[in-house]
């Protein structure tokens, strides 16, 4: 008896052994590995220097003041901490709320860059026809965005605890000059877990814009798989996703940055 090989598999082999399609090599010679790998990998992607440079012009978003308030928010509720030895401010749970709050801002910044880098892996693979590769990114992404907001929430609530501590004190306990120090601490502290949530809603921008682009990366491999497009069709249009894709998570890359740090800052 001989061997019957199914015709689906022969028509797969037909349509694809003369096929001219090659898989996209970063322009670090290889598939990412580390968050380091993304903004070099990306750098190519634009598509004159004056678009990289205005690119990176536009990452040096950062305000000193703001990135100060982060790092040193700690500080601002360990300083209310020392004022008082019964914890007369309020500030100790707040505190520990806070470190809690941040290791997981911390955790999920690199949870989230690290499956960039699988995504850009993955999507780069041209000659891998499996559409399901898409659906599962987008399973990824938004999952990301849901833990995102379950942080988010995180911020709000604290902020707002502390706001209603702060605005409970007393000026006469033990002194109006003391509680103004608290109060001044407070605000700070504040400020900088609102940054965080406002920080978070770029970076979700970021993900919600990767997110729309793979029903299209998706459709467009069915239409080379349905020889509906030529090979040099579908090379050059997966190659203008994965363009606007590597700006995206080049761009999540700078916001994310240094929340990655943050367990290293604290």
């Amino acid at each position: 008896m001989f061997f019957q090989i199914p015709l689906v598999i022969i028509l797969y082999l037909v349509c694809f052994s003369n096929s001219l399609v090659s898989n996209y090599i970063p322009a670090i010679g290889r598939d990412l590995i580390n968050p380091a790998d993304i903004p070099r990998a990306a750098l190519p992607t634009y598509s004159n220097q004056i678009d990289a440079l205005q690119f990176s012009k536009a990452m040096s978003y950062e305000v000193q003041g703001d990135v100060f308030n982060i790092i040193f928010s700690k500080y601002y509720l360990n300083n209310i901490v020392a004022l008082s030895t019964s914890n007369a401010f309020g500030a100790v749970t707040h505190y520990n709320n806070l470190i809690s709050l941040y290791n997981e801002v911390n955790n999920i910044s690199l949870v989230c860059l690290n499956n960039t880098i699988g995504y850009i892996n993955t999507i780069t693979k041209y000659t891998n026809y499996d559409t399901s590769k898409f659906d599962t990114i987008s399973t990824s992404i938004n999952n990301l965005k849901s833990s995102i907001d379950t942080i988010k929430q995180s911020a709000t609530s604290l902020a707002s605890a502390m706001n209603s501590t702060k605005n409970s004190l007393l000026p006469s306990t033990p002194n109006a000059a003391t509680v103004q120090v608290v109060k001044d601490n407070y605000d700070l502290a504040i400020k900088s877990v609102i940054l965080i949530s406002n920080r978070f809603n770029l970076i979700k921008n970021e993900l919600s814009d990767i997110l729309s682009l793979m029903p299209t990366c998706k459709e467009e491999v069915e239409f080379y798989v349905d020889s509906l497009t030529s090979d040099e069709d579908y090379m050059g249009n997966m190659n203008s996703y994965l363009k606007l894709i590597f700006k995206n998570v080049n761009t999540l890359y700078s916001r994310s940055l240094l929340f990655t740090r943050l367990k290293e800052l604290f």
